[in-house]
């Protein structure tokens, strides 16, 4: 199947929202877990402010967390 069209983070709804809790799960078993940092947290409309939450979500479930180089994307990792 040819994809057609590519999903951005914009096209995601509230039902795609992820808890820290199966973040760790994910990470603890699959070794990784990445997503579109806009639907981590939502009612975070500036990307700074975005980031710098998510980078204190990852210190609170003791994970590290890096981005793509737009940072639209976040991996969390075991440290």
């Amino acid at each position: 199947m040819l994809i057609k069209y590519t999903k951005t983070s914009a096209d995601l709804n509230d039902v795609d929202a992820i808890n820290l809790a199966e973040i760790v799960r994910e990470v603890n078993q699959h070794g990784f877990y990445s997503a579109y940092c806009a639907i981590l947290m939502r009612h975070i409309d500036d990307h700074d402010v975005l980031i710098g939450e998510i980078k204190k979500m990852a210190i609170r479930a003791n994970l590290q967390v890096t981005f793509n180089t737009t940072e639209t994307i976040c991996i969390f990792e075991a440290f």
